[in-house]
């Protein structure tokens, strides 16, 4: 670079030619470093970080908000290493049925205990007896109403007070309190049946009670539910025993007969 002064005479000319270069080089040295009179800039500039919500402290909106003059929060990040999940609680494990319950279900002893209704014959029994036949009265007992009865098998004191029940209905006094025999046995399997007439033809649960107590009335007949020709010949024994004619059909008068305890004799 070339700077004239204008003078070049003398030493003078000379020092003021030198103070001029040497301040040309210095404003040289200055630019390079980035250094002025006002303000010093680095090489590299940072970028302006605004926070949310701030505003640019130039600007004329009266409405806007202050910039903050706080220092700006410290943001902590989530840790890179996920927490241990807490352990949900196990379920609680099912309860296990109860003795009672299991006995209800499954037990032969429960009030729904298992028996067999079509005996080949119906026992005399007293209290205390025991046995298939006696598991048969209680059956018997709990259809008609006059339990609940445990189905246990034996005639104990809460079989007794069924037939207490059953005995309380009597006209008169039970001529041997507490005895099953084949008059009770006939009111107990009768208690069970309809209303509708039963004739040759007729087929189901109804006759297979009506043939279950004409059995135990003292007739031989097979238990089937079907009414033919030996049913209707049972019955026919029946009503000439207790005099209300003999046509061998099951009526309003023969099924009186049968659920106040009748027998063929």
């Amino acid at each position: 670079m070339r700077v004239s002064t204008g003078v070049h005479d003398g030493s003078s000319g000379r020092a003021r030619f030198a103070s001029a270069a040497t301040a040309v080089v210095l404003g040289l040295a200055l630019s390079a470093c980035g250094v002025t009179g006002r303000r010093t800039t680095s090489a590299v500039e940072w970028p302006t970080v605004t926070a949310v919500g701030a505003v640019d402290p130039g600007s004329t909106d009266p409405t806007a908000p202050a910039a903050p003059t706080g220092p700006i929060p410290t943001v902590t990040a989530d840790p890179l290493t996920p927490t241990k999940p807490t352990p949900t609680s196990a379920a609680p494990a099912p309860t296990p049925p109860t003795a009672a319950a299991t006995a209800t279900a499954t037990d032969p002893g429960s009030v729904a205990g298992a028996c067999e209704r079509t005996l080949p014959a119906y026992p005399v029994l007293q209290p205390g007896a025991k046995g298939p036949a006696v598991r048969t009265l209680q059956c018997f007992l709990n259809d008609a109403d006059y339990g609940p009865v445990t189905v246990d098998g034996v005639y104990g004191a809460q079989t007794r007070a069924a037939v207490t029940k059953v005995e309380a209905g009597f006209e008169g006094p039970a001529p041997k309190p507490g005895r099953i025999d084949d008059g009770m046995w006939v009111l107990l399997i009768s208690r069970t049946l309809g209303g509708a007439t039963l004739k040759v033809g007729s087929k189901g649960a109804d006759v297979v009670t009506l043939q279950r107590a004409l059995r135990a009335a003292g007739g031989t007949i097979t238990v089937d539910g079907t009414f033919g020709a030996q049913t209707k010949k049972v019955v026919q024994r029946f009503q000439q025993a207790n005099r209300i004619g003999d046509d061998g059909v099951v009526g309003e008068d023969t099924l009186f007969l049968l659920k106040m305890g009748a027998t063929i004799g």
